[in-house]
């Protein structure tokens, strides 16, 4: 048998069939639906994390590792620092320079986002009164985003591309943070938009809790599609608010996977989960940020919190 041994009346699992089992099975779905990836606090992988896994053939092209905030690599908030109209699309409506959307509680301010001593980069929720200029409005929370417009880039359908992050991620349902690619070609538009990583305490007024999503939202602004994936229970299997996990994600002209230390966890592919002709293929550039959801209380949420990055680097394929 090549599953289970039967021997003097014991029993084990053939580690290597597991692990063929669970990451070979992806749960995929067409345009505009949404999967849930469960794995097992007892799974191997888990218990001996690689922890990392840098593709063959990959070098190095940029690396932070937070000593200092570095203007070469980032701006705080929705914009670039030097150059304001460089910056994300909020919403005509009830966005701004300190808000993208009405659907995230917290304003975006510098000070939420800072070095600590031992060379860590905080991006942090606070609970506390702010009288918005941009826009206008009284807010009950602020929050600290970054963004590399202009200064980090690339196109991992041109040359294959692989972001290796250390980071510990926030819990508590009202929380939302992310990693996340966006259009940053010289006529920047959206979609696409690449969520790397996208923490939902709690998933809108849903009953769905603990979900760490890995998504594509591709097509046209008004007709837009979106193709989702998302580990449940991931807190109570990662315990990533304690622990730093590796994330890693590699994108080429063929696929896009997604590992936590080491083991892969998601995969998409062009001509299949995503039709040939909606396949990313511009310049992108990061945004990391934490979050508030407004439509969630805050229930078991703990001010103030943060995502903790501890370094970021970006891998490119050999020539």
């Amino acid at each position: 048998m090549n599953t289970i041994h039967i021997l003097k009346n014991y029993w084990y699992i053939d580690i290597k069939m597991i692990r063929t089992l669970i990451f070979s099975v992806f749960f995929i779905t067409t345009c505009g639906c949404q999967n849930s990836i469960n794995t097992s606090p007892d799974d191997p992988e888990n218990m001996n994390p690689i922890l990392s896994h840098i593709p063959e053939n990959y070098s190095i092209i940029k690396e932070d590792n937070f000593d200092f905030f570095s203007s070469e690599n980032w701006s705080k908030g929705l914009t670039h620092d030097d150059d304001n109209s460089i910056r994300m699309l909020w919403n005509r409506n009830t966005g701004g320079e300190h808000l993208l959307n009405d659907k995230y509680a917290g304003y975006i301010l510098d000070e939420n986002v800072y070095i600590s001593d031992d060379g860590l980069l905080y991006l942090e929720n606070r609970k506390e009164n702010v009288q918005g200029t941009n826009p206008v409005g009284d807010f009950e929370y602020s929050t600290g985003w970054i963004n590399s417009l202009q200064k980090i880039n690339f196109n991992g359908t041109e040359k294959g591309i692989y972001i290796e992050i250390k980071a510990k991620f926030p819990k508590g349902n009202k929380v939302w943070p992310a990693i996340w690619l966006i259009d940053d070609s010289e006529n920047r538009g959206w979609p696409p938009e690449i969520d790397i990583w996208e923490y939902f305490g709690r998933f809108f007024d849903s009953n769905r809790q603990d979900l760490m999503y890995m998504r594509y939202i591709y097509g046209l602004w008004n007709d837009k599609k979106n193709h989702s994936a998302a580990i449940e229970n991931f807190h109570e299997i990662y315990n990533a608010s304690n622990e730093f996990k590796i994330y890693g994600f590699q994108w080429t002209n063929e696929i896009m996977r997604w590992y936590i230390d080491g083991a892969l966890v998601h995969e998409k592919n062009s001509g299949f989960e995503i039709p040939l002709s909606d396949w990313p293929n511009k310049k992108m550039c990061l945004v990391i940020n934490n979050g508030l959801m407004s439509a969630v209380a805050e229930e078991d949420t703990i001010f103030p919190n943060s995502l903790i990055i501890d370094y970021i680097k970006i891998f490119q394929k050999d020539d």
